[in-house]
């Protein structure tokens, strides 16, 4: 990752919940969109998967079982929203002190042709210090979409060379047994998604 992109990207944090961004619009099932702090639903949300974290070692989603989650989907190329929200999460668990000592936060590539294993451990180093990064093949990716039910899509103009992602954008709350507590959606603030945190640690 070069200097200049670094230094965009955190310019990109400090201003990016002010930003004016096109969110690509993605219907949920219907059990998942009814996800409140109130009920755990959504059982069958999630699922297996195989992926290589930003270390290089493989890991499954065994690996975060017994475990609360904040878990995303986005890119690391991502100009705007993937950046602000990794920030958010990181907020939150700052917020909650040592009560988010007990949740992992999981950010998931959608676009692993380029985010390899050390493109992805330099972006996450720049966010929260238990951040994980998770990259793999595009099949291993696939598969990790469709569990957990996430749109994603090369967006690239006829006389362009490169490309960007469209995605749904959306930080899911899942609990110690795999299932999914709580969407959290770009116009959830950082006190509203602690309150709600809190409120399945008490």
């Amino acid at each position: 990752m070069t200097k200049t992109r670094i230094i965009r990207l955190f310019i990109t944090i400090l201003v990016g919940a002010a930003i004016a961004v096109a969110i690509t619009s993605y219907q949920i099932k219907d059990e998942v969109a009814s996800a409140n702090h109130n009920s755990v639903v959504a059982k069958n949300f999630g699922g297996a998967f195989t992926l290589t974290n930003h270390l290089g070692k493989t890991v499954t989603e065994k690996n975060f079982d017994n475990q609360y989650r904040l878990i995303y989907f986005g890119f690391t190329y991502c100009p705007a929203i993937c950046p602000t929200e990794l920030q958010r999460i990181s907020s939150v668990l700052k917020e909650l002190g040592a009560a988010g000592d007990i949740i992992q936060p999981i950010f998931i590539t959608v676009d692993p042709e380029r985010d390899t294993i050390t493109t992805m451990k330099e972006y996450v180093e720049l966010f929260h210090p238990r951040l994980i990064g998770l990259t793999g093949t595009v099949k291993q990716i696939e598969v990790a979409k469709k569990a957990y039910k996430i749109y994603a899509a090369k967006a690239q103009e006829e006389d362009m060379n490169d490309y960007t992602m469209d995605h749904s954008s959306f930080i899911y709350f899942m609990g110690p047994d795999n299932s999914l507590i709580r969407i959290f959606k770009a116009d959830d603030t950082i006190e509203e998604m602690v309150k709600v945190i809190q409120n399945y640690q008490s």
